[in-house]
């Protein structure tokens, strides 16, 4: 007769059993730590939570996603729409003779040269190199809101000289802005010179009440997955094993592209404004051909700057505008392999219009500097450097990027002044 084998005791089995899971464990938090270290060239166990915070924003994929939505905008009866509290205390009235204002205008870019200037103080120490600003105090005022372009920036100035606002010199920062969206808004069937389609139309279906069941479905996941992303993150700096911050990390990335996937479907998603719309917006029956498209782009954006520069030179307030730096406008710059992750996007919906909206803008500079507007062809400033100065595949800079734009705007504004002094 066959033997039977005696059968194992549970406590045997149970042994077994959590044996094999400890191995598993060990195996899984040695590949975490590799990921780790692969990811921060550090050691995790040592890591503390304000270091893996900085991991957290420094690995993202390349564009960090949105800390707001479209619905964060509100309309603007005279500028389209802004951000809330774009211009709160203005007009700045001023509470010293000695205080010399600069207004700075433009879109995210702008935003961030004047956040960068406020912090660094590049541009005033240049100005301190000339005589007449030893006892001045340089005040900075953010006029730019991001998303602007032109005649947004026109339109802005004339509002806030109306009211009263002092400025003694206006910095304006654009060019990505006014090529990259308006042909956007040529492709969404809304005219060149209305603000930006993709924030503005879904504003305007907010306050039509327009939204489908569906867009208004999609909207709250948008909402949904923008914070289960955020919070995840926030997460990360609880973990004490590298087999947790892995499994974390992998959730925020699947739901960061859940996220980005969403909200690009929501941005490109059309409402048919009614003829009882409570917004106007120019709407076009069919999108223009691209040379026709890109034409009247560079018109409108060569009168809005001859129009900023007549209202100001009228009132003898300097104005300079600078042609900001884009990664999709090839220049002689090399890019790393890092910086190529971090700065390019096959499918970016605004490389098309940069590549080809650049080149138009570029052309139209010469006329703008023959007609007295003191412009600036600052897409080449960062052909000398190395070292990665890009943040996000849409058009925004790192610290270094912000310093040699600063710089560049810096030396050439201290250098037309030499030209031609500032009017007391």
């Amino acid at each position: 007769m066959e033997k039977h084998r005696p059968a194992r005791s549970p406590l045997k089995l149970f042994k077994l059993v959590g044996i094999n899971l400890l191995l598993l464990f060990v195996l899984l938090e040695l590949v975490s730590l590799g990921f780790y270290f692969i990811q921060t060239r550090n050691f995790f166990y040592p890591a503390n939570k304000d270091r893996i915070k900085a991991n957290a924003t420094q690995f993202e994929v390349a564009e960090p996603f949105r800390p707001r939505w479209t619905f964060d905008y509100q309309i603007h009866p005279y500028f389209g729409f802004m951000t809330p509290a774009s211009y709160a205390g203005f007009p700045f009235k001023k509470t010293s003779e000695h205080q010399f204002i600069i207004g700075v205008f433009g879109g995210s870019v702008a935003q961030q040269f004047c956040d960068y200037e406020v912090q660094h103080h590049v541009l005033a120490k240049f100005l301190k190199t000339l005589p007449e600003f030893q006892n001045k105090e340089i005040v900075i005022l953010k006029f730019a809101d991001q998303a602007h372009k032109q005649p947004q920036q026109l339109l802005t100035v004339n509002y806030f000289l109306a009211v009263g606002q002092e400025l003694d010199m206006v910095i304006n920062i654009d060019g990505f802005n006014a090529a990259a969206l308006s042909y956007l808004n040529n492709k969404a069937g809304t005219d060149v010179s209305m603000p930006n389609d993709y924030i503005f139309s879904p504003l305007i279906a907010l306050a039509n009440r327009d939204f489908s069941t569906e867009q208004l479905e999609l909207s709250l996941e948008v909402l949904q997955l923008k914070n289960r992303v955020q919070n995840t993150l926030n997460r990360l700096s609880e973990c004490r094993l590298a087999t947790c911050y892995m499994l974390r990390w992998a959730q925020a990335k699947y739901l960061l592209n859940q996220y980005r996937g969403k909200q690009q479907t929501l941005s490109q998603m059309k409402t048919e404004e009614r003829k009882g719309s409570l917004i106007y917006l120019k709407r076009i029956e069919r999108p223009l051909d691209d040379p026709e498209a890109l034409e009247r782009i560079a018109d409108l954006w060569f009168n809005s700057s001859l129009g900023m520069n007549g209202l100001l030179t009228a009132r003898r307030i300097p104005y300079f505008e600078f042609i900001q730096p884009n990664q999709y406008y090839s220049t002689n710059r090399q890019f790393s392999a890092d910086e190529k992750k971090i700065a390019f996007d096959e499918k970016s919906q605004y490389k098309e219009g940069a590549i080809k909206g650049y080149p138009k803008l570029l052309a139209k500079v010469s006329s703008l500097q023959a007609a007295g507007v003191r412009v600036f062809n600052a897409a080449n400033v960062f052909d000398e450097t190395r070292d990665i100065v890009y943040r996000d595949n849409c058009c925004h800079y790192n610290d270094l990027g912000n310093d040699v734009l600063s710089r560049y705007i810096g030396q050439s504004v201290v250098t037309a002044l030499k030209t031609s002094p500032a009017p007391k």
